[in-house]
């Protein structure tokens, strides 16, 4: 249900867009999300492509915008929902594109911490854990780079039915959702890793690593197979989150 929401997110937003420009007999908009004024929006197009490791792309739609000299410029978007997004995915290969090694130190902190504080044993479900990343990883890892599938250059936060209001008289296309720079959006909130099993059945394994020698955490899954959590970013932990101190 969440690929299907986040697929009616960037197709709702890339309808919203083009449509208003065949109004506008196929002549730029503007486009207004908040704060955020794009003027000279000639086309919204869904991204193509994956990041290197062949998880999902950080960019979910782009604006080509031609400017007053008749050159033009793609902007990325990644849109989120307003409940909670998740930020940045990939998992720890995706992770370690951006920051080589900040994944691996976060799960070797996460394992000490279920080990030695909550005492965890092997079999037991394993809460979701949540490390707060310091300032000068957040950057990175909002904006990403070409490898992941970015440089993101907007945040959008907004509902997954997306609600526009196209104004003819001034070409104006008013998204009513919110248009953040990614690079403020990263300076202006507190940002967490999530890590959460991939299937309900997945237990503690403390002894359970991958490749590269990292712990996992999680022990194989019963039922599918899976051997390995999943790594987010998100904003907004539960007031009851366990957050851990990893650097």
């Amino acid at each position: 249900m969440a690929g299907a929401a986040a697929e009616r997110q960037e197709i709702g937003l890339v309808n919203a867009v083009n449509h208003s420009i065949k109004k506008n007999k196929d002549n730029p908009i503007t486009v207004i999300a908040g704060k955020i004024v794009i003027e000279g929006v000639i086309a919204a197009n869904k991204y193509k492509g994956r990041q290197e490791s062949g998880s999902e792309p950080y960019t979910d739609v782009q604006l080509t915008v031609r400017g007053t000299k008749g050159k033009e410029t793609v902007l990325n978007l990644s849109l989120k929902g307003e409940a909670a997004p998740s930020l940045a995915g990939g998992g720890l290969k995706g992770l370690e594109t951006i920051l080589p090694g900040i994944g691996i130190r976060y799960m070797k902190a996460v394992r000490k911490h279920l080990v030695e504080s909550v005492k965890l044993r092997a079999g037991d479900k394993v809460p979701d854990v949540y490390g707060r990343l310091n300032p000068a990883a957040k950057k990175k890892i909002v904006v990403g780079n070409e490898r992941m599938g970015g440089p993101i250059d907007y945040m959008y936060i907004g509902r997954m039915t997306v609600d526009a209001d196209y104004r003819p008289d001034t070409n104006q296309l008013v998204l009513r959702g919110n248009l953040i720079p990614a690079e403020e959006y990263a300076r202006t909130h507190d940002l967490y890793f999530r890590l959460r099993a991939r299937r309900e059945d997945q237990r503690f394994d403390p002894d359970a690593k991958d490749s590269t020698g990292a712990p996992k955490v999680y022990g194989k899954s019963p039922s599918r197979g899976d051997s390995a959590g999943r790594i987010v970013v998100t904003d907004k932990p539960p007031s009851s989150a366990l957050i851990i101190k990893f650097s």
